[in-house]
């Protein structure tokens, strides 16, 4: 009697399949899921960023431009304009979360009873939604009845236009995004500090260390593999980052906040350009691959177990 490599006959005469193929049956359909989910609208944003496809030309059919939008994405002025601004957005959403966060994850680790209490607190921002986010700060930088301002003008001094400030608007998202953000990096960086030895601060402490010199040469040095995921995590969330954007100010005033995700969003749904908005996005995922690249090499490139 012969008997398949991958499947055996039952006592019924019936073929069934191997025990040890079992759990990739299971797993088969979730991971067809993911490919249709994920895998085809990455071919087919590719597809299109190959074809002028836009609102006027969408149910009529579209030409195929080959690398055209590309070659107007690169000679477009406003693109470059949007990658400047983003360097600003995402270089202080990630120095303001990461410095805040860190303070915060080595005081609830430090002091467990006061973590209990105020963690819950803090994650709050975390689980709210960006559109909740956006317009609640849009309140508090209200230049007439907002918190800030009235804080400021409590503390004798001039109340400012957060939102309607060329110099100021970005650095009024940073703030909101640094706000929103802060508690998962605390999670993300306190967990960390927990699988630390205990034993290496002790051993530091009985060699003489200083609190800086520990904190240099065993906290950070062991939180680089943490560190570096954390920020690739934290720069791709901010650079793709529009819906708060969105709602605060919508890429103005005079295109002050206009993120390179919120130039794309603009170009591919408020102008109807789905190509050219399909190309910027390609463009977008090839700097967050070089980012992840850049931050592996130089902050986790210590594989610490």
């Amino acid at each position: 009697m012969s008997i398949k490599k991958n499947w055996r006959g039952s006592r019924s005469g019936t073929p069934h399949l191997n025990k040890n193929l079992i759990p990739y049956a299971f797993v088969l359909p979730t991971v067809a899921v993911l490919l249709f989910v994920a895998a085809f609208p990455f071919f087919w944003n590719i597809w299109i960023s190959l074809n002028d496809v836009r609102t006027t030309n969408i149910m009529r059919g579209y030409p195929f431009v080959g690398l055209k939008n590309y070659i107007e994405l690169f000679k477009d002025p406003m693109f470059y304009h949007s990658l400047h601004v983003s360097l600003y957005f995402v270089l202080g959403s990630i120095i303001g979360q990461f410095m805040i966060g860190l303070l915060i994850a080595l005081i609830f680790n430090k002091y467990e009873r006061l973590a209990r209490f105020f963690r819950p607190i803090f994650v709050i921002p975390w689980l709210l939604s960006a559109l909740i986010i956006g317009y609640s700060w849009i309140w508090m930088y209200n230049y007439n009845f907002g918190l800030i301002n009235t804080i400021l003008r409590m503390m004798g001094l001039k109340p400012i236009k957060w939102l309607n400030d060329v110099k100021m608007a970005v650095w009024a998202l940073v703030i909101a995004n640094v706000w929103r953000g802060t508690p998962f990096t605390m999670l993300f960086l306190e967990s960390s500090l927990k699988n630390i030895p205990k034993e290496l601060y002790e051993a530091a402490r009985v060699d003489g260390a200083s609190s800086w010199q520990t904190f240099f040469y065993i906290t950070l040095r062991l939180l680089r593999p943490a560190l570096a995921i954390n920020f690739i995590l934290v720069t791709m969330w901010t650079f793709n980052l529009f819906d708060t954007i969105l709602v605060m100010t919508q890429g103005g005033p005079a295109d002050a906040t206009m993120t390179t995700a919120m130039y794309m969003y603009n170009n591919a749904f408020k102008y109807g350009l789905f190509g050219y908005g399909a190309a910027i996005t390609l463009v977008m995922l090839v700097i967050n691959a070089a980012l992840a690249v850049v931050y592996f090499r130089t902050i986790g490139r210590e594989n610490i177990s």
